[in-house]
């Protein structure tokens, strides 16, 4: 607890257990396991979907792009 929490907590007491409170719930809340899904990628020529973001293995060459959102 640093000096500054410790002062605010004199101070005002409601507000420093209201902090603690809310601490306490994100620290209770499960972690996700990933971010999200990879991001895709699209070939401009054959229209190929992959989560390799320049090279695309049926065109052999540098076509692929993000697609628009």
């Amino acid at each position: 607890m640093s000096i500054i929490e410790s002062l605010l907590k004199i101070v005002d007491p409601v507000q420093a257990q209201a902090r603690e409170a809310e601490r306490r719930v994100a620290r209770e809340q499960p972690k996700r396991e990933r971010d999200g899904d990879p991001p895709h990628f699209v070939c401009r020529v054959c229209g190929r979907k992959d989560v390799q973001d320049a090279y695309c293995p049926d065109c052999l060459a540098d076509t692929m792009t993000k697609p628009a959102s």
